[in-house]
């Protein structure tokens, strides 16, 4: 029953009553810390003291039975079992301590575990240490160093280290085991290095471990994950006796690397052996029938399933559905799913992404909601494929919709998602939230520099697309092929000729990296554009690898601006042998022979296209509007809209004929000939060379109809003709499709599970209207910059000098903290006055932070307040950028709430913060000359005196408030603040009012009294998000158990947290108009302070009440 026990305490009390009264453990008692739980990593080291101080409290002959090495050695293998498996360092540090007190630190299995403690907690410097230093080593205690190493590391040089060490190992005449090899090929695969991999494999002959099934699964799925094929058939081969495993990983092998028909062969010689097949072998063949054209063989293998009854298997049936999308079968994907008895977090996503790939973006979030009512949340992997799906729609609303619900529930710090919204904004062209996503991202990969240089380049961006690429060199990143392609692509679509080609030079000569066809083609269009014809050829007729259909149209595209028929001649004969079912190159060809007047050239081509083409796929464009997708088709009039769209193209078409628009490099054909066939002129311009094979994370796309807008030929007033037509039609096309009173399109916010819990409050709206303050102010509001002998912002300024001497040069000893911003010295003025110096980060000081930094030096001179740190000046000199404000030395609330600084703060301490903190917002919203929003208010921001007085800090991304009685709001082109304190109707809406302070107090209110981060990202899911949580257990009537478990549960502070909470409520309102004013929640504050201090009273005076009688009655 002990053994059992759930809480480490317990067992340690048992243990010791079970020790006094017999001095020998037992096995059982020690194993009982097997059930600890894991999230407090100190509480085992607890018994160890015990242990220790053991020796002193019982006689010799007791201590010596109690040390008795089988019990001792017992006791410590359960213990560094346990410290390994949960990663508990200092309690492995204190058992190694305690094996080697009791003498048992030559016993070679207890060395091996504490190894492995080591190698768990990933402190390898220890763990070669310690190695090194054991004069005795078996197998195991190899392969725990070897395995240990470099298994799950990302570092490189430790996964070397591991092959040093099996060097040794072999040098030493230590035999490996199939433990040693399946780990090193594992490593292999880290460090992509398949030439390790095939010296292994020759090792493995060798040593005879050839025919070792777990070996040889390990070898094939080594070869597999590289591609090569063939050489996991040639070990699969070598094999004789083959189990389940093995079959699985070689039919895996085909199915991962799109090798359709052997992956069935495999299969069907492994049912010829007899073996069945699992749900992994099944899983692998739907798998490779997810390739498009496959539905029928997947069929096939689906009536197979249902017969040995694997269709209920959850991991086969999400294969299922996700074969059945990839071959755009939507219906049967739809009813594998329903018929799904189990549902998990692969078989939502999966069925989303499918309908986001199908095209049906509202479908795909009604079914995500649905997911969320039956209580499956989605995590980071699940957001990132649904938001990328949202992006290939080009839908922005549902992109929108999924990133409001990241932030929401604590996503946003996941490096998977950051990526995924910079790919999906930048597929809807919304390049400012992509920027502000690769922005959030503290410390960014190589895919996340690779998408964003991708989203540049793909809208033009080409010169910021390049900016992006040496920022990242800059960085330290260590570019890779597509991150390359990026910024080739950018250079072409910019015409950045000489950056390109010096770029394509540094991949090959310092980087070290092959150009691949691709790459190839960025050069030769960018090449091509700038009008080097010649040494485009020559540059693609001398590539190491055959030149791609991309690759000749890029290049036809080049000929065609520049109408070199010759040229275009030969790379379309080219380009019709490679793709003769292309309706595209054709099309390409025909609008080069139209631009110069070859007109049989164009029947010859077009009668080609006719006889070798099937159809033509029609152009197909796009737009969003108020939420709703609208497609455009050529000739398609099912729109509701039509005649008014094909009123408004027929009206530039009369536009483009009085203006005499026939330049045949735009049109393609003549004006006249275009007339005579109708469907030219709602053709589809976007002709391309076929499917582009870029990787997802880059969207490449030479353009290979380019045109300069300028060349067409201009009226009399000198204006464009063209242009004119459009910018003079735009806001009726637009207006077609626009209703009369736009609704913004149901999202996240609407639903019931995507808000916090609310309940109808009355909110006093008595402090809503703007008040004035003039002339001189009193009490706490007092105002001396708002006066008329005030300074103005920016008027103390130091050098320096002054600087370097207040800090002492910056002295690492007067580092008092690091944020976003930079580095925080503390320093003493000459007049012996403390201040606190913020010194931004050189390699940050960008236009961005430049904002950020005038900011806070213009607001926080314009302000002075008892709750606002107060400002002493500035300095900015080269790439210097520093603000010196008052030094707070009792740390920030945070740290207090955490116990960092040792005391516990009590409830009416952090009522009067609370306040504090409500009084310095209500100052910045309505007794300053023009009302400011902080925009960050957070616990981290706000500082404590001594006497514990709250003192708001950090106003970098502080901004003025727009003038609320014209009734306009401050737009923002980026939205700023942190994570967990965002209003999500600011985040939504761009649209910043000082109620997006209101919200950030309201989380704050929460953080004051459950003493939790407003993101717990270790929590379960329904209690990660801290303010959401607590108003849930608020409405449902459960207030008491949000409380800080450190804080007394008593009448006063049990009332007082019913109230706070109540504000708080009203604080997070979805609605900025259902918020209170910053002045009301101060109000509020004073009531239930006032109250929490009577209610303290009368219990403190009922006890002493209390007291006395008690004593009166003994003394009688």
């Amino acid at each position: 029953m002990i053994s059992k026990c759930r809480f480490l305490s317990t067992f340690i009390a048992n243990f010791k009553s079970h020790s006094s009264a017999s001095p020998t453990p037992s096995p059982t008692l020690t194993g009982a810390t097997k059930n600890a739980p894991s999230h407090d990593p100190h509480r085992q080291s607890h018994s160890f003291p015990y242990l220790g101080g053991l020796r002193a409290s019982l006689p010799e002959t007791g201590f010596t039975n109690l040390v008795d090495s089988c019990s001792t050695h017992s006791f410590s293998s359960h213990a560094l079992k346990i410290s390994a498996k949960l990663g508990f360092l200092h309690g492995g540090k204190q058992l190694h301590a305690h094996v080697i007190k009791l003498g048992n630190c030559n016993l070679l299995s207890l060395q091996n575990q504490v190894l492995h403690v080591y190698v768990k907690c990933k402190e390898f410097n220890d763990v070669c240490k310690m190695f090194d230093e054991m004069p005795l080593k078996n197998v195991v205690s190899w392969n725990t160093l070897i395995c240990g190493v470099v298994e799950g590391n990302c570092k490189f040089a430790l996964v070397r280290l591991g092959f040093h060490y099996f060097r040794q190992m072999v040098l030493e005449m230590m035999a490996p085991n199939c433990i040693t090899l399946n780990g090193l090929l594992r490593a292999s695969i880290e460090l992509n290095d398949v030439g390790i991999c095939r010296q292994l494999h020759c090792f493995i002959l060798k040593s005879g471990f050839d025919s070792n099934c777990f070996v040889g699964s390990a070898l094939v799925d080594s070869y597999a994950k590289f591609g090569l094929v063939d050489e996991a058939q040639s070990a699969f081969d070598e094999v004789s006796s083959r189990d389940l495993v093995l079959w699985n990983v070689m039919v895996s092998c085909y199915a991962l690397n799109g090798v359709q028909g052997k992956a069935f062969g495999v299969f069907k010689l492994m049912r010829l052996e007899g073996v069945k097949g699992d749900n992994f072998t099944f899983t692998s063949m739907i798998n490779s029938c997810g390739v498009l054209g496959s539905c029928g063989l997947g069929k096939q293998v689906h009536g197979l399933i249902i017969r040995l009854s694997f269709d209920l298997d959850v991991l086969v049936a999400s294969a299922l559905v996700d074969m059945y999308s990839k071959n755009e079968n939507i219906e049967d994907a739809r009813k594998a799913f329903d018929g799904m008895i189990v549902k998990n977090i692969v078989s939502w996503t999966t069925m989303i992404v499918g309908y986001g790939q199908h095209g049906d973006g509202k479908e795909a979030m009604r079914l995500l909601q649905e997911m969320i009512r039956v209580y499956t949340y989605p995590d980071e992997l699940a957001l990132a494929s649904i938001l990328s799906s949202c992006g290939n729609l080009s839908a922005t609303s549902e992109v929108v919709q999924v990133h409001a619900y990241v932030v929401e529930n604590g996503f946003e710090a996941f490096l998977s998602i950051a990526n995924a919204l910079v790919s999906a904004y930048s597929k809807c062209g919304s390049i400012g939230s992509a920027f502000q996503s690769f922005s959030s991202v503290a410390e960014p990969d190589i895919i996340s520099w690779t998408s964003l240089m991708g989203a540049y380049a793909f809208h033009g961006l080409s010169k910021e697309g390049v900016e992006v690429f040496e920022k990242m060199l800059f960085s330290n990143v260590r570019p890779d092929k597509v991150a390359f392609l990026g910024v080739l692509s950018a250079c072409a679509h910019g015409g950045f000729v000489l950056e390109g080609l010096h770029y394509f030079n540094l991949m090959i000569n310092v980087y070290q990296i092959m150009p691949d066809s691709e790459h190839y083609t960025c050069i030769i269009d960018l090449l091509g554009r700038a009008g080097f014809l010649d040494e485009a050829i020559n540059l693609l007729t001398s590539m190491p690898v055959e030149p791609r259909s991309d690759t000749l149209g890029a290049f036809l595209g080049a000929c065609k601006v520049h109408r070199n028929v010759g040229l275009a001649r030969w790379a379309s004969e080219k380009l019709f042998v490679m793709e003769p079912n292309e309706p595209a190159n054709y099309s390409l060809m025909s609008n080069m022979y139209a631009s110069v007047g070859h007109w049989f050239d164009v029947a010859r081509v077009r009668k080609l296209m006719r006889e070798r083409c099937d159809f033509k796929v029609p152009g197909c464009s796009w737009m969003e509007i108020a939420g709703e997708v609208h497609t455009f088709v050529s000739r398609d009039k099912t729109h509701p809209r039509a005649v008014q769209v094909y009123g408004m193209l027929d009206l530039l078409v009369r536009l483009m004929e009085e203006d005499d628009v026939s330049d045949m490099e735009v049109l393609g054909l003549s004006l006249a000939e275009t007339m005579k066939n109708p469907n030219l002129m709602y053709g589809n311009r976007n002709h391309g060379s076929g499917a582009r094979r870029t990787p997802d994370r880059l969207t490449y796309s030479p353009s290979t109809v380019d045109y300069d807008a300028s060349s067409i030929q201009k009226s009399r007033s000198g204006r464009n003709p063209m242009m004119m037509a459009v910018k003079s039609v735009a806001g009726v096309f637009v207006s077609c499709f626009t209703p009369p009173e736009t609704t913004s399109s149901k999202n996240f916010g609407d639903s019931d599970e995507f808000r916090a819990p609310s309940v109808a409050s009355d909110v006093s709206r008595a402090g809503s209207v703007r008040r004035r303050v003039s002339g001189s102010s009193h009490g706490i509001y007092a105002n001396s910059y708002n006066s008329t002998h005030g300074r103005e912002p920016g008027s103390v300024k130091f050098t320096l000098e002054e600087i370097y001497k207040a800090t002492r040069n910056f002295s690492p000893s007067w580092k008092i903290g690091q944020g976003g911003f930079g580095t925080v010295y503390k320093g003493r003025l000459e007049d012996g006055t403390l201040v606190a110096v913020k010194r931004a980060k050189k390699s940050l000081y960008d236009k961005h932070l430049g904002v950020e930094f005038q900011s806070e030096i213009q607001t926080l001179a314009q302000v002075e307040h008892l709750n606002l740190v107060r400002f002493y000046g500035y300095l900015e000199h080269g790439d210097e950028r520093i603000v010196v404000v008052e030094y707070v030395p009792n740390g920030t609330l945070r740290e207090h709430l955490d116990c960092v600084q040792g005391n516990i703060l009590d409830f009416a301490a952090r009522l009067d913060v609370a306040i504090d903190v409500a009084h310095a917002i209500t100052y910045l919203h309505m007794y300053t000359d023009h009302p400011i929003i902080h925009r960050d208010i957070k616990s981290s921001n706000i500082l404590l005196t001594e006497n514990l007085r709250a003192k708001v800090a950090d106003f970098g991304f502080a901004r003025l408030a727009a003038d609320t009685e014209s009734g306009a709001t401050h737009v923002s082109t980026q939205v700023k603040g942190t994570a967990g304190y965002l209003d999500p109707e600011y985040l939504r809406t761009y649209q910043l009012t000082e109620k997006s302070d209101v919200y950030s107090f309201g989380v704050l209110l929460v953080e004051l009294v459950t003493g939790r981060c407003p993101i717990e990202a270790k929590r379960e899911l329904p209690e990660r998000i801290t303010a959401k949580w607590a108003m849930k257990k608020f409405t449902d009537g459960d207030a008491i158990f949000t409380l800080d478990p450190r804080l007394e549960r008593n009448a006063a502070n049990n009332l007082a947290l019913e109230k706070i909470l109540e504000l708080a409520l009203q604080c997070l309102a979805p609605q900025k108009q259902n918020r209170p004013s910053m002045r009301r929640c101060a109000e509020i504050l004073w009531s239930i302070r006032k109250d929490h201090r009577e209610l303290s009273a009368s219990d403190t005076r009922s006890l002493s009440s209390h007291s006395q009688k008690s004593i009166q009655l003994r003394e009688g």
